[in-house]
């Protein structure tokens, strides 16, 4: 009876050893993976981000050095179907807002229908909403509102 008292206490002994075995990554394996996988995300978001931040770096760019046809251009039909190119030119060029580029963060986007609404921080201008007709493959903007307010002229 002692000796299997014995082995039922080795087996206990190396059943325990066996649970306290390493399982898993070491810590700095961790936090390699840990570091990697949010790379990869942030990388994804930006992938995700870049087509609209574009649109926006692009239209600022045209309104900035006076190119209001090409601005015109960038914007969805929502808009140039309620606001004629001469409008919109007409008012736009005295909009202080868009007479100089300004660095784009995007916050946040989510879409809906064809919609795609973005919050952004557009440099010295502040907070900004932006909604994109996303129907085709280059989104276009058919609205901005800066602190609230619409930015872009509005149809007469």
């Amino acid at each position: 009876m002692g000796s299997r008292a014995f082995g039922v206490g080795v087996a206990v002994v190396l059943g325990a050893l066996t649970g306290c075995a390493k399982t898993g990554p070491s810590p700095e394996e961790q936090k390699a993976a840990d570091e990697q996988r949010d790379r990869e995300l942030a990388e994804e978001i930006e992938r995700t981000l870049l087509p609209y931040r574009h649109a926006i770096e692009a239209f600022l760019t045209a309104t900035a050095s006076g190119d209001f046809d090409a601005a015109y251009g960038m914007l969805a039909p929502a808009y140039t179907n309620m606001v004629t190119k001469e409008a919109f030119v007409e008012r736009i060029k005295g909009n202080k807002n868009f007479q100089k580029r300004v660095e784009v963060k995007i916050l946040r986007t989510s879409a809906q229908a064809g919609t795609t609404h973005a919050r952004c921080v557009l440099g010295e201008l502040g907070f900004a909403e932006i909604d994109f007709s996303t129907a085709g493959s280059t989104p276009k903007i058919s609205s901005i509102k800066l602190g609230g307010m619409q930015a872009l002229p509005s149809p007469p």
